[in-house]
């Protein structure tokens, strides 16, 4: 196990700053706001909302007033479901080919330790992270 790579960590500073900025769905906050607190370059920031979007995470709409915000409150979206929008399926690709008798049990246990993330991730939301006291 290590470390969440930096896509990761920059589409969980989003998350939170879209939940700790939250003001109900359909309150849209702007890409550069998001970029500027979040220390995340826009560019960048743009793909991986893109990705939250795909699961249904947050939504957004174009124009002078238009930005992005969470589909549900924060209290209601995990950790799991942000790191699963833009993981995917990558973890699983580190599995290796079964070549000795050792690798099968190697693999069961990476298994088992990623059961063990993404169960312990998605006992944690949004809201659990946040400071206390909304922002304004």
């Amino acid at each position: 196990m290590r470390d969440f790579d930096a896509r990761t960590r920059y589409a969980l500073r989003a998350a939170l700053d879209l939940a700790e900025h939250y003001q109900g769905a359909g309150k849209p906050i702007k890409i550069r706001e998001i970029a500027a607190r979040t220390d995340t370059p826009p560019k960048y920031l743009v793909h991986i909302l893109l990705q939250l979007k795909r699961r249904a995470l947050v939504n957004s709409t174009r124009g002078a007033k238009g930005g992005y915000w969470l589909l549900r409150r924060p209290e209601l979206i995990s950790v799991a479901e942000v790191v699963g929008a833009v993981e995917g399926n990558r973890r699983r690709a580190k599995r290796r080919p079964v070549r000795r008798s050792y690798d099968d049990a190697i693999n069961r246990l990476w298994d088992g330790a990623e059961r063990s993330r993404r169960g312990f991730l998605a006992a944690i939301t949004l809201a659990d992270l946040l400071p206390e006291g909304p922002a304004d």
